[in-house]
């Protein structure tokens, strides 16, 4: 009876190690497919891991990509496995798989809860894909392809058909800094805030005062004169290196905000983006992101290379085992001067006889990149060949 036992403790123990070095093999397998085909989650869901149960592998976690997976698993396909992984968007969405943003500015956050971290921000009348819900919290993918949390407050969802309703409607975009839509046409009672890059559905216009339809089918009236056809601008927007320093100049001192994307603050990807989306060009959510769009530019030790409105990334320089970093965007003036959000949007210098040298930042200098006259780069998000707009 002893021995009887003591054979099962000791089958017990090689099929537990045998079930450990198995998840461990698999574990390596998941982690070398991450790094060699998810460039980076802010951009995608992949959240995948392997669990053993009575001796058998279990594939659980989730990905917003179908075709993903199934490399994934073909990559484990040497193992017997059971196939738990979600796939999204999922059954918490119903069948509005898309959403509009439904306040003038709404914040994004890391994980579902208010004191999660701001990461980014969405304007009005934003397309969004819908990932999943939790509680009244809903997974979105903006479409600079950035990933994050938002609460039901601040979206109208949507199905497919009804965004490409949207998208076939009449729409005017605002292109001021700041206004309010009124209840009544005689401009009284506002029901809302609009910011640059506000977009709203135009129903009735006339020389004064236009009527407007929100995601949620809200009615108001705005000043026809801040608005401008959002089909027109999308197709005869392209930027050039006057229009996009006349808009940094306007933001001058508009304070600096993590995670802020609006004119109202913003951090100091958001304000390249800002100025860019107003150009008609999408650019990705972070610094470090933005590293891939455009055409590179070698900055040496010169700096007379550097065009108005070229990308200026700085951060931590590759040294010592340590990988480069970057932590942060400028938009260039042109040589020596660019505008940047530190603190407040602000003036800084390369030159160190100007007023505005900035020693820490010219140290920093990692590299720059060229979006103006880069439009055919494939890395060139334009806001008329995005199927969301």
């Amino acid at each position: 009876m002893n021995f009887k036992i003591l054979l099962i403790a000791v089958l017990s123990l090689f099929f537990v190690a045998c079930g450990i070095d198995k998840r461990k093999q698999a574990e390596q397998i998941i982690n070398e497919f991450q790094q060699k085909n998810i460039p980076d989650k802010r951009e995608a869901v992949f959240n995948i891991y392997p669990n053993f149960k009575n001796g058998n592998l279990i594939l659980k976690g989730e990905t917003d990509n179908l075709s993903t997976k199934d490399e994934l698993l073909n990559a484990l396909k040497s193992f017997n496995f059971t196939d738990e992984i979600n796939v999204l968007p999922d059954s918490t969405i119903g069948g509005n798989n898309f959403g509009l943003i439904n306040l003038s500015v709404a914040n994004l956050r890391a994980s579902p809860n208010h004191s999660s971290e701001m990461v980014t921000q969405a304007l009005l009348g934003t397309p969004v894909k819908i990932l999943k819900k939790e509680n009244t919290w809903y997974l979105v993918q903006t479409p600079d392809d950035y990933i994050s949390w938002i609460d039901a407050s601040g979206i109208f969802t949507v199905s497919e058909i009804r965004l490409n309703n949207w998208r076939k409607a009449k729409r005017i975009i605002f292109n001021q800094d700041f206004s309010l839509v009124y209840e009544s046409e005689k401009l009284e009672n506002p029901i809302s805030d609009v910011t640059l890059g506000s977009i709203l559905e135009e129903l009735e216009k006339n020389w004064r005062t236009t009527k407007v339809k929100f995601p949620d089918g809200r009615i108001g009236f705005v000043e026809s004169k801040d608005w401008i056809d959002f089909d027109e601008f999308k197709n005869s927007s392209q930027p050039n290196s006057e229009t996009v320093v006349m808009l940094a100049d306007k933001f001058m001192g508009r304070p600096y905000l993590w995670g802020g994307t609006s004119c109202k603050a913003m951090d100091c990807s958001g304000f390249v983006k800002t100025v860019y989306f107003m150009n008609g060009i999408i650019l990705a959510r972070d610094a470090s992101l933005q590293t891939r769009h455009g055409n590179f530019i070698e900055t040496n030790n010169s700096f007379d290379q550097f065009n108005a409105g070229d990308l200026l990334f700085f951060g931590r320089k590759e040294k010592e085992g340590l990988a480069e970093k970057v932590t942060h965007v400028a938009l260039s003036l042109g040589g020596t001067e660019y505008i940047h959000a530190s603190g407040l949007v602000k003036l800084n210098s390369f030159n160190p006889e100007s007023e505005i040298f900035s020693e820490y930042r010219k140290n920093s200098l990692l590299k720059a990149r060229r979006i103006i006259n880069s439009m055919n780069n494939e890395n060139v998000q334009l806001i008329n060949k995005h199927p969301w707009y």
